[in-house]
């Protein structure tokens, strides 16, 4: 019977891990129970912000003059025998670094900085890590909306400068929410609002008129987005990095929404004109801008953004990393069980 991943006799099955975690013998106890004769080899290589977002705008290639990481020659020698790589970024050459690569699985949601086409020449399969820290984005999104109608922030300022200024709040139930991208996120922020008694509208891109899902009071077609964005009282936008999505919150959108509105993105940066957004805010639309995810990452000094009024930023740390890693083992392990089967991959992409 031919091995799954073209191994001659007694050839070992390497998996080179380019994720930021530290080394530990879980993975390849988990994944030994698949495949025999394994080893796991930890060679971190991780590309900056910058060069993910270049990716990102250009089908995954690697624009020139944007600088990454060196790799060492010890490294090298892992990748050249290496046939899983579970990470987040490739190298630009990885026909030459990863002869022998079958798959890569990623640890991240988004697959925006990874060239499709290079592993598609390689008859290599992708899979993502979508849904794996779905939950405890959503967690975040449902304590930054609660946060600004309270008046969180308010109520703080007041603390630290021992000033007694009495801030009454918003009711948070009977709120219509918006999801711009009922995905695997979309749908943990849909079920979590729910619990707070609020109406949860969504859009999703494979939806036609009068389709239904459990989790939404109502399901829309994505074309549908511009009028549904009249009717509700926060937006959050889940949605992936595409040519249909770029740019899609402008300055009609935004207007469009009620003035009291609260704007929150955890799906690309790529999909917001951010000077429309700030000069909406500046003009007194808009309750809030809520933003885990911009266009240039890390943003930088004197950028706008940073002070516009009642924008709330995170450093495109939404995501909880006490149980990361766990998550990505157990992903992977089951996804290589799927591939020894000849089974579709969890996540798999299309190539």
């Amino acid at each position: 019977m031919s091995d799954p991943f073209g191994r001659a006799a007694g050839e070992p099955f390497v998996v080179a891990v380019t994720a930021p975690f530290p080394p530990d013998d879980k993975l390849q106890n988990m994944l030994s129970a698949h495949v025999d004769n394994i080893e796991v080899h930890f060679t971190p290589y991780g590309e900056s912000r910058e060069a993910r977002a270049a990716r990102g705008a250009n089908q995954g290639v690697l624009p020139a003059g944007i600088e990454t990481p060196a790799v060492d020659d010890a490294a090298v020698a892992i990748w050249q025998r290496a046939h899983v790589v579970v990470g987040i970024d490739l190298p630009a050459d990885i026909e030459r670094l990863l002869p022998n690569l079958r798959w890569f699985q990623t640890v991240s949601a988004g697959i925006d900085q990874v060239d499709r086409t290079q592993l598609a020449t390689m008859n290599a399969r992708l899979s993502s890590a979508s849904g794996i820290a779905s939950a405890s984005i959503a967690e975040f999104v449902m304590a930054r909306l609660p946060e600004v109608w309270k008046n969180l922030r308010f109520i703080e300022d007041h603390q630290r400068s021992e000033t007694w200024a009495e801030a009454f709040g918003t009711e948070v139930g009977g709120r219509t929410l918006l999801i711009a991208g009922l995905g695997s996120i979309g749908r943990e922020i849909a079920r979590r609002a729910r619990a707070f008694d609020m109406t949860v509208i969504a859009t999703r891109n494979s939806a036609s008129i009068g389709d239904t899902d459990p989790d939404v009071d109502e399901l829309h077609p994505a074309a549908d987005l511009a009028e549904l964005v009249r009717r509700a009282d926060a937006v959050v936008c889940a949605l992936p990095s595409s040519t249909e999505t770029t740019d899609l919150f402008d300055a009609a959108m935004f207007r469009s929404m009620k003035a009291d509105a609260i704007f929150c993105n955890v799906g690309r940066g790529t999909l917001v004109v951010e000077q429309d957004l700030v000069d909406v805010l500046h003009d007194g639309h808009l309750r809030a801008a809520v933003l885990d995810v911009m266009r240039n990452e890390p943003i930088p000094a004197g950028d706008p953004l940073w002070t516009a009024p009642r924008v709330y930023l995170s450093p495109h740390s939404a995501v909880s990393l006490d149980r990361y890693k766990a998550n990505a083992w157990s992903m992977t392990t089951d996804n290589l069980r799927r591939y020894v089967a000849g089974e579709q991959l969890h996540n798999e992409i299309d190539l």
